[in-house]
């Protein structure tokens, strides 16, 4: 059960979002106000950042915090990209976002289970703060573009195949660290991670 020091600012704006995320999801199914559904993602989208950023300087970081910030995230991204497949209504956009909800669905019991077998605890790696931020930069723009500022649905521009690829791609990439060998300094990395490590690694012999 939550205790008293688990109230705390980062942990109350973690809650907002996932109400904020509830909510939108609730409108968008009725059909309603979708501009407003669409402006609480894009703020739930910035309180992940302010959260985390109150929890470090005001030194606020918490147990359960450290659980609840990860689940907010999944929400607000399964709210987002199921809205904007549902308008975009394109067989390929909707298979990259099934990729992409699997890979979050496959993370988030990767770590109960490792929570409870041996109770460690799996933070969020760098590439995987950059990959949700990413995530709310392409979901929300679309959400934008569909609800807010009306224009023709991009299911046939060649640019937003080649943003969800990437996309795509990250996301199953950060997911990747987890399950290949340690490297040699023992180290969890995901292909990207050891792309450029090894990069970085000839650039410096090389001057």
């Amino acid at each position: 059960m939550p205790s008293r020091s688990d109230i705390t600012v980062p942990n109350v704006l973690t809650l907002l979002r996932i109400l904020l995320a509830i909510f939108a999801a609730v409108l968008f199914t009725r059909g309603q106000h979708y501009a407003l559904a669409a402006w609480m993602c894009v703020v739930a989208s910035l309180l992940d950042y302010f959260d985390g950023w109150y929890a470090r300087r005001f030194h606020q970081k918490t147990r359960l915090g450290a659980h609840l910030d990860p689940f907010a995230d999944k929400v607000l991204i399964g709210v987002i990209f199921v809205t904007a497949a549902a308008a975009i209504r394109s067989g390929w956009f909707s298979y990259f976002v099934v990729l992409i909800l699997l890979r979050e669905t496959a993370l988030t019991v990767y770590r109960v289970i490792r929570r409870k077998r041996s109770g460690t605890f799996t933070p969020a790696s760098m590439l995987g703060r950059v990959k949700t931020f990413a995530q709310c930069l392409v979901g929300n723009g679309l959400l934008l573009h569909i609800y807010v500022y009306p224009a023709k649905l991009p299911e046939q521009s060649i640019f937003l195949f080649i943003i969800m690829i990437v996309l795509l791609s990250l996301t199953l990439d950060s997911g990747m660290r987890y399950l290949l060998p340690r490297c040699s300094d023992g180290k969890q990395r995901s292909g990207f991670e050891r792309l450029a490590r090894w990069m970085f690694g000839i650039r410096a012999r090389e001057v």
